[in-house]
């Protein structure tokens, strides 16, 4: 199948991503280090900064190798999503580059800048591919666009609409917030950039604290047992739940 061969090439494009990674972080020679103050010199304002940006970006490429597994977990995936899904994959090659820019200049405003707007763009990216498939996937549901505005009623509960045979409670309520995380940091890191480039960068960490939070809160309220669904719908919601929390309850 073309999605499964997609599916392979994402992995492989993400394997390599986060291998480059760590070799960005440059390792001096003898002639850069001459004296024990250069060596100590070298740790504090280079390697220890970098080796931090290094986990910090690993982390970043992870979250977003995550949504892809997700996205290959829809049963009609077309050419269009395939494509968007492209240009995510070349933007994450993107990340190594700005990795080993931040390592050499993080403490500068426009490098912080760069990366943010990077990582915002990827995460942006996954959000309006998650729709797209929701779209296509049960697009018998979406059929009229007027229904579609009004309806979300209640997000605490999750989703429903009016035409409905089906109710995605807080699955894929769930996968939305998680896919948001790198929004809303990426978002606070661009605006601290201007203020602390160090925060900026730290700014980044939020992601997994979010991530942990929201999978935590809402493992409870993805409950559809009482739900009238069809086996289809049943199946999706279970590919679901197992990329968000790697497992489902029986």
């Amino acid at each position: 199948m073309v999605s499964d061969r997609h599916s392979a090439i994402t992995d492989g494009v993400f394997a390599i991503a986060m291998t480059i990674l760590v070799l960005e972080i440059a390792v001096p020679t003898i002639t850069d280090i001459s004296s024990g103050v250069a060596l100590n010199e070298y740790f504090i304002n280079y390697l220890a900064p970098s080796i931090l940006i290094y986990f910090i970006s690993f982390y970043l490429v992870y979250n977003f190798w995550e949504n892809t597994i997700i996205l290959f977990n829809f049963k009609k995936v077309s050419y269009g999503i395939l494509l968007l899904n492209m240009f995510s994959m070349a933007a994450v090659c993107l990340i190594p580059f700005a990795t080993g820019f931040l390592f050499k200049f993080y403490k500068y405003t426009i490098v912080n800048v760069f990366f943010s707007l990077l990582i915002l763009a990827i995460s942006l990216l996954y959000i309006i591919i998650f729709m797209l498939l929701l779209r296509n996937n049960f697009k018998d549901y979406f059929d009229n666009k007027k229904e579609i505005k009004t309806a979300i009623k209640d997000y605490s509960d999750g989703i429903e609409l009016p035409n409905l045979k089906l109710r995605i409670k807080g699955v894929t309520l769930t996968l939305f917030y998680i896919l948001l995380a790198p929004v809303i940091s990426s978002l606070i890191s661009l605006v601290l950039a201007f203020i602390s480039p160090v925060a900026s960068m730290l700014s980044f960490l939020l992601i997994l604290i979010l991530v942990f939070i929201i999978r935590m809160r809402r493992s409870r309220k993805d409950d559809y047992d009482s739900v009238d669904l069809t086996d289809d719908e049943k199946e999706f919601l279970d590919n679901i739940k197992k990329s968000i929390y790697g497992k489902v309850n029986d």
